[in-house]
């Protein structure tokens, strides 16, 4: 996915007609093909019928580019992954999260309407986070800070948490995120396979979230199942309650975006079928929106309790 650097920002699709603004919209992430060229990613996804990219930023070289100009025009990029590791490489963790911020600046267009959003992962808690973020724990306005212009928005990511542990600020981890995110001026991507690897009730967790149409604290959604420590499976493969999930959003009336956001190792290998599959796992999102999703996405009961969860992922 990586390209090589260039100041040129991405050019909008030419003669694409503007989107509805009402959502939910229904995103590839390019970490669920990431083995590919970004550009054939951003076809399968437009193929498969998705309203746009949820784009990782693994490399300084992706932020402009040419495999990002190439592959905007076909899906368009409505949401940003902010970097989560190698921060050295971007010059500093606030370099790393400011360079994603241009980017999304960059790639507003008629065809995402004008809008990116940016996806952050909240410092881990370690010892080397806390000397390398001192400058997050004292922030009030992130979006002012990272020079977020009009359009682009900011939110913070769930992460897995070990269960019985305070998490980062020592108390619930749930509530304590929420209150970042309001004293930082922030929305919240709710990732719901980090909720289930993590022994979280993901249906009462999403009930505990200001989500409504007046007032709605989840800007994002990374959808994807999980099993035991086992991250990132197709919808209907873990133990999840992921149909009742979309189902409530959808009562809700969410319409921010939500992206699928698989291990590559669960998608077919040839881009056919790669196509066929994603396509219908789109199909079953919008119809678990709508009221009716597939009977196999009901989840099971989590045997054994939750357990302690030792590393996070993206």
């Amino acid at each position: 996915m990586d390209s090589h650097a260039e100041t040129t920002a991405p050019s909008a699709p030419s003669g694409t007609p503007k989107p509805e603004s009402v959502g939910p919209h229904l995103l590839l992430s390019t970490g669920s093909l990431f083995h590919l060229p970004l550009p054939e990613i951003a076809g399968i996804a437009a193929a498969a019928g998705f309203a746009g990219l949820d784009l990782v930023m693994g490399s300084p070289k992706i932020a402009p580019g040419p495999a990002v100009s190439q592959a905007h025009p076909l899906c368009p990029v409505r949401v940003v992954h902010a970097p989560f590791r190698n921060w050295s490489a971007w010059g500093g963790h606030m370099d790393a999260w400011r360079a994603a911020v241009a980017l999304a600046a960059s790639l507003r267009c008629e065809a995402n309407n004008d809008a990116v959003h940016v996806t952050l992962h909240p410092p881990a808690g370690t010892l080397r986070d806390a000397i390398q973020t001192r400058w997050f724990a004292r922030a009030e306005n992130l979006p002012r800070l990272l020079g977020a212009p009009a359009g682009v928005t900011l939110s913070l990511e769930n992460l897995p948490w070990a269960a019985g542990a305070g998490g980062l600020f020592n108390r619930d981890p749930l509530d304590a995120l929420l209150a970042e995110c309001r004293g930082k001026n922030l929305g919240l991507t709710l990732d719901v396979c980090h909720l289930g690897v993590s022994g979280r009730d993901v249906l009462q967790s999403l009930e505990r979230i200001p989500c409504d149409a007046r007032a709605c604290l989840i800007r994002h959604v990374h959808f994807s199942d999980a099993s035991g420590f086992t991250e990132h499976l197709p919808p209907g493969t873990g133990t999840l309650p992921l149909g009742p999930f979309l189902a409530r959003l959808g009562t809700l009336g969410y319409v921010g975006t939500i992206s699928l956001e698989l291990d590559p190792a669960h998608l077919p290998e040839d881009t056919a079928a790669q196509t066929s599959a994603l396509a219908a796992l789109r199909q079953d999102m919008q119809r678990a929106l709508a009221g009716s999703p597939p009977p196999g996405w009901a989840g099971q009961e989590r045997q054994g309790g939750a357990q302690p969860v030792v590393a996070a992922f993206g």
